[in-house]
Formats: structure tokens, C-alpha cells, sequence
């Protein structure tokens, strides 16, 4: 038994006792999920997924889509109540092992899959719901969650694992329910923000849709239809810049530093690095493309390049660069996963205006639709960081 005592940062004025130090394994026993082969899914009982775990800290009837056959054994034997908490239980990188969400309404017949653990209270209704959503997510937890995972070439987490980590929290539930309460009023506002922001990326796909399969077509300034638009090849447009010079490993990430470094995931900016031998300075004339992830970016400043797969694209023929990034994004091939895509998309046929003219105006539009998705995306990010920021300050 942990006897040592905290108290957080900050905290709602009315309540004064100290928080307590547990294990895991104290309070909650854990139990593997289900394994059964591809043709049971589709259809049946509902299952909780990896991805529900994973992209979901608090989960719900509407939220669980997946399906599978089970026999009524299976049901007994892994059946899922109101108030469990699910943990990833493996990952691709450490750093997102181990991902929380709770069961928040009952769902009859309801399963849980092998990919994730279940963790279930001893005694039920120590813990608010609404605390169970953030209790496993603060900075101290998963700091730990992946110093006692393992990592070869997936990283791996277990119930044993778990049960022998330690949690902090007020054994008050009013606390417990009124912190709870306070994190689920911010994740509704980051959740209503964030669906603004997929209406602005949707707008912005319907126009693209609308734009390069020709239903919407310009006029020059007398009126007058731009010349028809033509088929060509990929070559044709586009040619590669050697980049391998302006590359750095991950690893050379600093944490004091002022040149941004991309890479080919998701987030315009990998990290920093102060590494001015490593700089691409003619960024405004290219597109960043990610080879295993189809991911296309610009930059709007100088850049370094943080790890492979990275191709920069500019344009062999007189076009207009910011056109032909939302070219490539509609035209762009689907993932397929990790794997090599750039081969896939050198083959592949363009629909495209040879008027530069037309082309600077189809460019303007999205480059305000752009902005506009920006400026609701680093709004959605700030909320993120508040929230983060409050998560460390609110708990231990």
C-alpha cells in the first residue's frame, strides 16, 4: 500500500482533503478480450474495437458500430458493463500505448475485442463516471503507462502491467464528480469546434468536386470560357526535388530551436531544429508529399526535412504551385496503408486547366477556404492545449 498524500495545482476551493496514492490493481481487475477470425465479423452481438478505445475516452451505444457472431458463452465470458475502462493493448509507438475510454451506457450482448483489456471495478462506485473519462489520461499516468510498456516491434501493455501502476485521486466524489463534469463541458466545446471545422473541410470538398470534374467552370474578365481543360500525365506536370540534403533524423529534434522541421505525418510541423546547414529556402514553390502516408502539405516559411518518405514536388510546366497543391490533393491516390504510394501516383492521369489565368483564380478560392480552416483548426489546437494544461493542473 502507497501511503504518501498529494494535493493538485488547482482545485475547486471547497473541497480541502488530500488526494490518495493507489495501484491499479487495487481497485480494478483486468481481463483479456475476444480473438476469432475474419469471418465472424460483420454481423451479430456489438464489439468494442481498438479504434473505439483508441480515438474515444468515453464510449456510447451510438458509438459502438462494430459486429460479430459469438455464442452465448462468448457473451458471458467477455461482457462488457456500464463503467468499465478499456485500454489499448498494443500500438504501433510506445507513446500511444495504453489509451483509456469508459463504457457509458449499457449495451445488451456487447463484447469486448483481443486487441484491447478490460479493466472492471472490485467494488462499483468508488469512482464518478465522468472522473474514470481523465483519471488514466493526466501527464504523471502516462508517463508511467509507457515507461512499463514494452516496445519490439509493437509496443505491448498487459493487465499485470497496469495493475502495478499508480493512479492518484480524491477519495471525495463530489470531487471526483465535479472535475469529471468541468473536463466534460471543455470536451463538448472542443467537440462543437471541431465540428465546424469538418464543415469547413467539407465545403471545401465539395467545391473541389464541383471545380476539377468541370461542373464549375470560370469566365475570363470578358466573359469569354477559359480553353477546355486536358489529360496529362503526372510527369508532365510535376518533377521531384532532391531532398535528401535537407534532411534530418527525429532524433535531432531540439527542444530550443526556431526552424520548423516536416515530416510526412499528419501535423504541418514535425518539431524544431537550429540546424541552418539542413534548410530548404524555396518553399514557396513547393508541395510536400508523404510517400507512405499520402499526406500533401505546404509551408508558408523556410523548412527542414525530418525523416524518409518525404518527396518535394514543383511544377515542371508554367502553372500555378497553390492550383496544383489542390490538384494533387483532389486527384491525390488512396492510402493504403504503410506503404509506398508516390509509384502509385507518378502513373496516374491529371484533369487539368491550361490557363494560368483560370488557374490563380481557382487557387484564390481554396486559399481562402484554407485560411478559414486554419484559423478554425489552431482554435480547436488551443482548446486541446487548455485542456492539457488543466489536465496537469487539475490532477496529480
Amino acid at each position: 500500500m502507497i501511503e504518501h498524500t498529494n494535493t493538485p495545482e488547482l482545485r475547486f476551493s471547497e473541497f480541502k482533503e488530500e488526494w490518495i496514492s493507489k495501484y491499479v490493481g487495487e481497485y480494478f481487475f483486468f481481463k483479456n478480450g475476444l480473438n476469432k477470425g475474419k469471418e465472424f465479423f460483420g454481423s451479430g452481438s456489438p464489439i468494442v474495437n481498438f479504434t473505439d478505445v483508441f480515438n474515444n475516452r468515453g464510449l456510447y451505444s451510438k458509438t459502438i458500430n462494430g459486429k460479430v457472431s459469438v455464442t452465448e458463452k462468448e457473451i458471458n465470458q467477455f461482457n462488457v458493463a456500464k463503467g468499465d475502462v478499456f485500454f489499448t493493448r498494443t500500438s504501433e509507438v510506445i507513446e500511444e500505448i495504453g489509451m483509456p475510454s469508459v463504457l457509458l451506457d449499457h449495451i445488451s450482448d456487447c463484447v469486448f475485442s483481443g486487441f484491447v483489456l478490460r479493466a472492471r471495478e472490485f467494488n462499483p462506485g468508488i469512482f464518478a463516471e465522468s472522473f474514470k473519462k481523465y483519471m488514466f489520461t493526466t501527464y504523471n499516468f502516462r508517463k508511467e503507462m509507457i515507461k512499463k510498456s514494452s516496445m519490439t516491434t509493437r509496443a505491448l501493455t498487459s493487465g499485470t502491467a497496469i495493475s502495478n501502476m499508480v493512479f492518484i485521486f480524491p477519495e471525495n466524489i463530489n470531487e471526483q464528480r465535479k472535475i469529471g463534469d468541468f473536463f466534460s463541458k471543455l470536451d463538448q466545446q472542443i467537440e462543437l469546434e471541431e465540428k465546424k471545422l469538418e464543415l469547413l473541410e467539407q465545403q471545401k470538398r465539395g467545391y473541389m468536386q464541383k471545380i476539377f470534374s468541370q461542373q464549375l467552370r470560370f469566365k475570363d474578365e470578358k466573359g469569354n470560357d477559359y480553353p477546355k481543360w486536358i489529360f496529362k500525365k503526372f510527369e508532365e506536370i510535376f518533377k521531384v526535388v532532391p531532398s535528401k540534403k535537407y534532411q534530418i533524423k527525429s532524433s535531432e529534434i531540439e527542444d530550443n530551436a526556431s526552424i520548423p522541421v516536416i515530416d510526412q505525418g499528419q501535423n504541418l510541423i514535425l518539431g524544431f531544429s537550429n540546424n541552418k546547414e539542413k534548410v530548404f529556402n524555396d518553399f514557396k514553390n513547393v508541395i510536400i508529399y508523404g510517400d507512405h502516408t499520402t499526406v500533401i502539405k505546404r509551408s508558408d516559411k523556410p523548412f527542414i526535412i525530418g525523416g524518409d518518405g518525404v518527396k518535394l514536388l514543383t511544377s515542371k510546366v508554367d502553372s500555378d504551385i497553390s492550383y496544383l497543391y489542390n490538384a494533387l490533393q483532389y486527384f491525390n491516390v488512396k492510402s493504403e496503408g504503410y506503404k509506398r504510394h508516390f509509384s502509385i501516383l507518378k502513373n496516374k492521369d491529371f484533369y487539368i486547366s491550361t490557363s494560368i489565368e483560370e488557374q490563380k483564380k481557382i487557387a484564390n478560392i481554396f486559399n481562402k477556404l484554407d485560411k478559414y480552416i486554419e484559423k478554425q483548426f489552431a482554435k480547436v489546437e488551443l482548446l486541446k492545449q487548455r485542456k492539457q494544461g488543466l489536465l496537469q493542473k487539475m490532477f496529480v
